[in-house]
């Protein structure tokens, strides 16, 4: 009975660590496609309104990806570094914002 148990426990932990590669693989390549992606909008010379918004798009997007999957965030016991990273991805925002705000729309002290 316990020989069966640890066959059992053998090819469900194969089963599981083979979906979790399969998944890095295809995040990987996922990867790259919007990396050679981001090079051929800019090889092609597009405008730079279109081009510099849609390159940080695919930064947070590559970002996310690698966050999730390669930094194991989508396994369960990671909620304290999840709060930390989110946290702080949303002070950073706020930064940019306010930093956007005071210097293209003027004297904020007025």
């Amino acid at each position: 009975m316990t020989n069966q148990f640890n066959e059992a426990k053998h090819k469900f932990e194969l089963r599981k660590r083979t979906e979790e590669m399969r998944m890095q693989v295809t995040t990987f390549g996922i990867m790259i496609f919007l990396t050679l992606v981001a090079f051929a909008m800019v090889a092609a010379g597009l405008s730079k309104e279109f081009v510099i918004p849609a390159v940080l798009l695919l930064a947070v997007i590559q970002v996310i990806l690698q966050f999730y999957y390669f930094m194991h965030m989508s396994h369960k016991g990671h909620g304290v570094a999840k709060l930390f990273i989110f946290s702080g991805i949303v002070v950073a925002i706020s930064f940019i914002v306010m930093a956007l705000y005071i210097t293209w729309l003027g004297d904020p002290l007025k």
